[in-house]
Order: C-alpha cells, then structure tokens, then sequence
C-alpha cells in the first residue's frame, strides 16, 4: 500500500478535529467526567489545535493512502521548559483502524521527525496514555525512551 505524507488539507480539518476529540474524550480522567460533556472537550480541543497550528513550525500532517486520509500527526515545536532550546512536540497521532499495523504511524513519525530537524529541534516528545501499549510499543521501536511520568491524584 502507498501512503503519502502531507500537509493537512482545509477539507481534511473536521475528520481530524473529529478523530481528536473523540481520543481527547477518551483520556478525560473519570473522576472529571461528571463535571464536563464530550462537546465541551471538543470545542476545547479545536481551540487547542488552531492556537497550537499559529505557532511557528508547527504542523499538521496527513498520511493519505489512495487519497483517502489515513492518520495524522500535529506536531509542534516547543521550547523545551529547562533550556528553552526547541523542542519537537507529537501533540497527536491518529491512525485510522482500518490502517493500523500497515506502518502509518512509521511514516508518520518519519514525517514529523524531519519537519522538527528542518525546524532546528534536536529532541522529540511525546506523551502517551499508559493504557495504550501499541503507541507505547510503537514509539519504543521508533527509539523513544521513557523521560518522565506525570502522575495525577484525584482531590
């Protein structure tokens, strides 16, 4: 199968807003759920990913097979919080069902690694749900290693 990597399209904007908040939907702590609705989060994650794509050298990138698009990643170059150098941020990566294991997110990864080189960052960050061992697997094949853990606590 062909897959082609590619800037996201202004027609592709809603089936990527869609897919990231339903996945931001899905990592709302449970404890928090009560207190707010899935057209919340998504209105919530739209306004993240437009403020998040005005930044310089961010991205959003589409991988296409036969045109269809297949996943995504928005990628963001951040500066990192101890040495302010730049820092490349995998803020989200989708891959649809039906092309998982096909090796989307490898040209996807591939895609965003070269979009934060060109963009001077020497370091990639990703954040991934501990419960989602194929990302976890995925980013561990790719060379990621583990940097940090965030913990929470429900008050």
């Amino acid at each position: 199968m062909a897959v082609e990597v590619g800037l996201l399209t202004v027609a592709e904007w809603p089936w990527l807003v869609s897919r990231s908040a339903a996945t931001a939907w899905a990592h709302v702590d449970p404890a928090l759920r009560d207190r707010v609705n899935p057209q919340a989060v998504a209105a919530r994650v739209e306004q993240n990913l437009r403020a998040l794509l005005t930044r310089p050298g961010s991205a959003a990138l589409v991988a296409r097979a036969g045109g269809a698009a297949a996943g995504y990643l928005v990628v963001a170059l951040v500066p990192d919080e101890l040495t302010g150098l730049p820092v490349g941020l995998f803020y989200d990566i989708f891959v649809e069902p039906a092309y998982r294991g096909t090796g989307v997110s490898h040209r996807l990864t591939a895609a965003g690694e070269a979009h934060c080189r060109a963009w001077g960052a020497s370091l990639v960050r990703r954040y991934i749900d501990p419960g989602n061992e194929p990302s976890l697997r995925h980013a561990l094949r790719e060379g990621c290693r583990i940097d940090r853990l965030s913990l929470v606590k429900v008050l």
